[in-house]
């Protein structure tokens, strides 16, 4: 009896050892990016959308008060291209992002889904109201830190 006791307490613990790899299920792998102006943090009051491409899919739709930004990137295209529209009360703008990246596959387990890491090569913009961009941080992964620091164009510019 206190054998059969001993290999069934040896089972549950020898399971309860193979179940217990915490994959990163719920990590979100993306970049993120403050705006600043004239070297001081802002927010854009105005409504402000974010899509991948021309007429890609919306990244962020409708954001009011945006100080940062937290925009997944596609798994495997070397560059992605960001459309920035600011919808205000008597104006509207659009300023197109590209951002130059390679791909890393990242393993943890055979247990766990693989993910994409990104290390960002380089950011341009067409400066409509953009003024320039600032790479902070090239790489992208479960960090949520600061990747882009874009500056806007103040009303003296």
């Amino acid at each position: 009896m206190r054998h059969r006791l001993l290999l069934i307490l040896s089972g549950i613990l020898i399971l309860a050892a193979c179940e217990s790899y915490d994959c990163t299920l719920y990590n979100f792998v993306g970049m993120y990016a403050v705006f600043d102006s004239d070297g001081e943090a802002v927010q854009i009051t105005d409504t402000l959308t974010v899509t991948s491409g021309k007429s890609g899919p919306i990244l962020l739709n409708n954001g009011v008060n945006t100080a940062t930004l937290k925009l997944q990137l596609s798994y495997w295209q070397d560059v992605d291209t960001l459309v920035f529209y600011i919808k205000g009360k008597d104006y509207f703008l659009r300023d197109t992002v590209w951002v130059t990246k390679s791909n890393q596959v990242h393993y943890e387990s055979p247990d766990c889904p693989t993910t994409l890491f990104h290390e960002i090569q380089s950011v341009s913009s067409t400066h409509e109201f953009i003024k320039d961009i600032t790479i902070i941080r090239s790489a992208v992964n479960y960090e949520t830190t600061t990747n882009l620091q874009i500056s806007l164009l103040s009303d003296a510019d």
